[in-house]
């Protein structure tokens, strides 16, 4: 899966969700250049949301030289046109929408076309299932539901005014970065992201500096009835290290029978915190002016044109 930012996060999820169900591994790639692995007969998923994405265009062309199956994912730009002119297949999303609130169209399809190419089984009604779980949730985290009945309004409230720091495990490993990205985007304040038990192994030691620093972070711990005993205690053992240096130690904990449902019940609550904090502190959450400023002077070096030319000439 080529991608970046939030149109990558899906290869990460479907990588989390499938990791004890496939027999090949699903790599994301986030840059401009593919793995030397990636070779002839890899299946590539381009994924770019507004079909610009210079990084995703590279990406793709390498793998239309290197005569990989290409499947685009877009709304549109520069990748549609180039799919429609190359005969590369594509699904097309909805345009008008911020990257990062199209991650149901971008990650979806991965899951549907994992079944389809009999990666795994059972999925479709995953599907289903967890999209019932979500539709009850957005009755309990709606905006007329106060905070003390609203997870979500009551994670934001508790966050304001720290760093949070996610942390998650297994399934929970990618919803546990893609919540930092959304505390970056949507609220516009630093947040970071670990797992256990790797964080056991390194980043716990830093919680040992002084509290001036450590005092200003809040935790998020990801919780699920799946995370076995050795993660829940080593879950409860790193609590009890940080216990009265950060600022809060909170959790979410996952809803639901399967593994997509836990992920993305776990994954609504956080995104919605990271609206209600951007509320909170009076900022817009949709807009990105600091990554719009690095794309409009990337544009000066007009890579994404040369990219589609080049592609252009491989046309029979």
């Amino acid at each position: 899966v080529s991608g970046m930012g939030g149109s990558a996060i899906g290869g990460d999820l479907l990588s989390d969700l499938l990791v004890d169900q496939v027999e090949v591994p699903i790599i994301t790639c986030r840059g401009y250049h593919l793995p030397s692995y990636v070779r002839e007969g890899a299946l590539v998923f381009t994924i770019s949301y507004s079909g610009n994405t210079e990084e995703t265009l590279s990406t793709f062309l390498e793998a239309l030289k290197r005569k990989c199956m290409v499947i685009a994912i877009t709304s549109g730009g520069r990748l549609a046109y180039l799919c429609r002119k190359l005969k590369v297949p594509i699904l097309d999303v909805p345009e008008g929408m911020v990257p990062r609130a199209a991650l149901p169209y971008l990650f979806i399809p991965l899951i549907i076309l994992a079944e389809r190419f009999n990666v795994a089984k059972g999925l479709r009604e995953q599907v289903k299932a967890a999209v019932s779980l979500l539709m009850a949730m957005r009755d309990e985290l709606g905006p007329d539901v106060p905070e003390e009945e609203n997870r979500a309004k009551e994670l934001a409230s508790r966050i304001m005014g720290t760093v949070p720091v996610v942390y998650g495990f297994g399934h929970l490993r990618a919803v546990a970065y893609r919540l930092k990205t959304q505390f970056n985007e949507n609220s516009k304040v630093p947040s970071f992201y670990n797992c256990i038990p790797d964080l056991n192994h390194d980043e716990i030691v830093g919680w040992e500096g002084e509290e001036a620093l450590t005092k200003g972070f809040s935790v998020i711990f990801l919780r699920s009835p799946r995370e076995g005993p050795e993660v829940k205690a080593r879950i409860e053992l790193t609590k009890q290290i940080i216990a009265g240096k950060v600022a809060r130690i909170l959790e979410i904990r996952a809803r639901g029978s399967s593994r997509l449902e836990e992920m993305f019940s776990v994954l609504y609550v956080g995104e919605v915190a990271s609206l209600y904090l951007a509320l909170m502190r009076g900022v817009d959450p949709s807009v990105t002016p600091s990554i719009d400023m690095v794309k409009h002077g990337m544009e000066k070096l007009k890579l994404a044109s040369r990219i589609e030319e080049h592609a252009l000439s491989l046309m029979p």
